[in-house]
């Protein structure tokens, strides 16, 4: 029997990634210790990612990492400096075996293997189980479907097995709070987690409301997704496992005896997350006895992501019916040639629609629907952020409708292609460090401040000008549209009333799930 210890560096202690991982050693008869250490707040310092943890926080990790035969880390590219930070400390005090795992390393293992003894690429549940079998028997690992590690001077790659195609034989995640630890900032330490600690931790997204008494419980009922879009890891997924079945999905009666078992065992859900890439992508025959299933035997609210092709009159109503209390719904750019870039023209021509059939039942949702834009893109112009934006202001106020900036993650086409056209010539600064909720040009960032400061559209309208915004490139007023913007980020962090506390003023308000 193996010890294995799972770190997840995710905002959130509720992921399913590495609890399921962890639920399948311990099936298979390996003892595990996860350890998550969120880093809530942290997101900018001096206008750069902060990805360290204090000194302290990297001794408690190392000390429960002690009795390990194995340490995994789970991450994704923005969360690639704090495993080298957790690695490299580990690798300084401990000699057991570190191997990384998650969508960065499936995407670039070679560079994660300069930190890394080993990489997990892809679906890591069957891969991770024998690793552990053959650390315990003292055998060699190098044959193992899954594995990328340094052998010699040579980098050995191994082919990935097959997809799991019944997700039904997978274990529930894991939620026993048995051997479980977290980052608990108030006192900037890793202590033990609780099922009171696990009620009522408040993450970014998964973050219960003060009359809360049960979880935010975040579950997955498929996974893959029926699309390739250019910017998306989803894309690269598919050509590493190119030919087989890529979505695929849990049974209904699978999805709701794991709700069912939680609420009896671990505690009472007050709110239920579909973290599915693409939720309505059943049928609407399918969606309708899921959501009749789901609403006899849980009845609770949920949250669910929806897409301009998967969405229709018929699949929302029984969504309503069946207690949806907010959806969201990747819009991402108003420009045709942009959507192209994306490999998103089939999206284009059906989202004006889909919108459409979305705002029908506006007036029967709890909350109103999210519109998910992205903008920031180097090879887009400034007519097209602007026409994107025009599109956002076109849509009903207030709502939730965030507005990201463009991410070149590494695996991905649009990676790839901007290296080549000399786009992203600084990895580190331009990807690793790079803040999605920031935009490079000044100008469109202030107007995003204005625009969730909830302005009234007129004067948004008026401000969303492409000679300001062309004059806004100028190195001077480039500066001090910079110096603006840090002190109202200033103000903001610090609770001091300024302009992008407007909110506060406006009739309209803002509005959060």
């Amino acid at each position: 029997m193996s010890k294995v210890v799972l770190i997840s560096l995710d905002r959130e202690i509720m992921c399913i990634g590495v609890r399921l991982l962890s639920a399948c050693l311990r099936q298979a008869g390996h003892e595990t210790r996860m350890i998550f250490l969120p880093l809530r707040g942290s997101r900018r310092q001096n206008g750069a990612s902060c990805p360290n943890y204090p000194q302290v926080v990297l001794d408690d990790i190392v000390e429960l990492c002690q009795d390990a035969d194995l340490v995994g880390l789970s991450l994704m590219t923005n969360q690639f400096l704090r495993a080298v930070a957790v690695t490299e400390h580990l690798k300084r005090e401990l000699t057991v075996p570190v191997i990384w795992g998650g969508v960065h390393p499936t995407v670039s293992p070679e560079g994660c293997l300069a930190y890394t003894d080993i990489v997990c690429i892809g679906e890591g549940e069957g891969a991770l189980i024998e690793l552990a079998d053959r650390l315990v028997k003292g055998e060699s690992y190098h044959d193992l479907q899954n594995l990328c590690f340094i052998s010699g001077r040579k980098i050995v790659r191994n082919e990935v097995r097959p997809l799991i195609q019944d997700l039904d034989g997978v274990p529930f995640p894991d939620y026993s709070c048995q051997d479980h630890f977290f980052l608990d900032e108030t006192v900037k330490r890793v202590r033990a987690l609780d099922r009171e600690a696990l009620v009522n931790f408040s993450g970014e997204r998964y973050r219960p409301t003060p009359d809360s008494r049960g979880l935010w419980y975040p579950i997955m009922t498929s996974r893959g997704c029926p699309y390739s879009c250019t910017y998306c890891c989803n894309s690269a997924y598919r050509q590493i496992y190119a030919g087989q079945r890529y979505l695929r999905w849990r049974s209904t009666e699978n999805v709701v005896a794991e709700l069912a078992e939680i609420r009896e065992t671990v505690a009472p859900i007050d709110f239920v997350f579909f973290v599915d890439d693409n939720f309505t992508a059943r049928s609407e025959r399918k969606l309708e006895g899921f959501c009749a299933l789901y609403w006899e035997e849980i009845g609770l609210p949920f949250f669910c992501q929806c897409s301009p092709l998967t969405i229709s009159e018929a699949k929302m109503q029984a969504l309503l019916d069946a207690g949806c209390y907010k959806i969201a719904m990747g819009v991402e750019t108003a420009s045709e040639r942009v959507a192209e870039m994306y490999n998103r023209s089939h999206f284009h021509r059906q989202l004006r629609s889909a919108i459409a059939c979305v705002e029908r039942f506006r007036a029967q949702m709890p909350s109103s629907p999210a519109y998910q834009f992205i903008i920031d893109n180097p090879y887009e112009t400034i007519e097209e952020t602007i026409q994107t934006l025009e599109l956002l202001l076109e849509l009903p106020r207030p709502g939730d409708n965030p507005v990201f900036s463009l991410m070149l993650f590494p695996g991905t086409e649009l990676y790839r292609q901007a290296r080549k056209d000399g786009y992203l010539v600084n990895v580190m600064e331009q990807v690793y460090k790079k803040d999605w909720h920031k935009h490079s040009q000044p100008f469109f960032q202030l107007w995003l401040y204005l625009y969730k400061a909830n302005l009234p559209t007129p004067l948004l309208r008026l401000l969303l000008n492409e000679s300001l915004a062309r004059l806004a490139e100028g190195k001077r007023v480039r500066m001090w549209l910079s110096k603006v913007l840090d002190f109202l980020m200033a103000s903001f962090n610090s609770g001091r009333g300024c302009l992008i506390h407007l909110y506060r003023l406006w009739p309209l308000g803002r509005e959060r799930i």
